[in-house]
């Protein structure tokens, strides 16, 4: 009995102690400094978050097991009452299929709709989030239109110009869609996702694919350069300084942009064509000054460009849609489309 007793300890040691080890790497990593900024209280006060910046197989382990429970949490994902969830697939120009999801108004599954290519943030090297899904639901809801959210391969193992390809081929789905109505087309992303989604713009505004009416980025990775002054004062905040480094490490993988791609929106010299831009920075945010100053570049080359700060928001404070401070950011979004859509008529 004694003898069984303990192999099964010693069993139980053999595969629990590397889920221990492992566990307690993740914590050391935690960014507990998240909370030293006086964030607006009306706000979701973010909790502790991990810091993004090591690069060794923990970290790599983390961001795969990370990127599995999100993408069972966004297969699970229920729609809210009024909206219909549909799985999107898209062959890309490299043969692989690009997975994710169509929301649309219910009732509207046949008709032809202004469509939105919502490209989801996530430092490249994340997968969807629910509470991406979440935001898609209130935008198809209240603009009455079709969001489409693909699920573009990620850095880790794609890096650029992959991500960037998978979204463009969803855009070309889009146009060639019966159901798009193509003088409506909404490009938007958020942080990562608001780099894409500029480069998309920017792709597409270049070879004629079509005109989009609009194009929203929020709080948007816009620059490789880590010289602005928020990098520093915020350098501990949702998005650190440091993480934000890793971050294009891993998109670019030692891809030397030449300014004349579609890697990094602030190194363009020109925005031809470019449609109704909103560019929106969260005060207490590394990204913040970056945010700034592409939406000053874009305008100063002739782009119609809103920019908002929103003061004492972080990086991602707008994941609950149901708190009433954010859900006034949302519908303030949702005005300035409704504006630019009928603008584009």
């Amino acid at each position: 009995m004694k003898k069984t007793l303990r192999k099964l300890w010693i069993a139980a040691a053999i595969v629990l102690l590397p889920i221990l080890i492992f566990a307690i790497v993740c914590v050391c990593r935690i960014n507990f400094r998240v909370r030293d900024y006086s964030y607006d209280p009306a706000l979701p006060q973010p909790g502790p978050g991990v810091d993004f910046k090591y690069d060794d197989v923990f970290a790599d382990l983390y961001i795969r097991w990370c990127n599995l429970l999100d993408n069972s949490l966004t297969a699970a994902w229920k729609a809210p009452e009024g909206v219909v969830k549909k799985e999107l697939r898209v062959a890309a120009q490299d043969g692989y299929v690009i997975g994710g999801y169509i929301l649309e108004p219910a009732g509207c599954e046949s008709e032809t709709l202004p469509t939105m290519l919502y490209c989801h943030g996530g430092a490249f090297f994340l997968t969807m989030m629910n509470a991406q899904l979440d935001a898609g639901a209130v935008y198809a809801d209240e603009l009455h239109c079709r969001v489409v959210l693909p699920q573009y391969r990620t850095s880790l193992d794609a890096p650029y110009p992959i991500p960037l390809n998978d979204c463009y081929d969803t855009l070309k789905y889009i146009a060639s869609s019966p159901l798009t109505d193509l003088s409506h087309v909404m490009i938007y992303g958020d942080s990562a996702g608001g780099c894409l989604a500029a480069e998309v713009t920017h792709r597409c505004c270049d070879e004629g694919l079509l005109t989009p009416a609009a194009q929203m980025l929020i709080y948007p990775v816009t620059d490789r350069a880590q010289h602005y002054p928020s990098l520093t004062e915020y350098e501990n905040a949702t998005w650190p300084r440091e993480a934000n480094i890793r971050m294009w490490k891993l998109y670019l993988s030692g891809y030397e942009p030449t300014g004349a791609d579609y890697a990094v929106p602030m190194e363009h010299e020109s925005f031809p064509f470019y449609p109704l831009t909103y560019v929106e920075a969260a005060e207490m945010d590394t990204l913040c000054d970056q945010d700034i100053a592409y939406a000053g570049k874009m305008k100063e080359a002739g782009v119609d460009v809103t920019l908002v700060q929103i003061p004492g928001a972080y990086h991602g404070f707008d994941g609950d849609v149901n708190n009433e401070a954010v859900r006034r950011v949302i519908d303030s979004r949702i005005v300035w489309f409704r504006d630019a859509l009928e603008q584009a008529e």
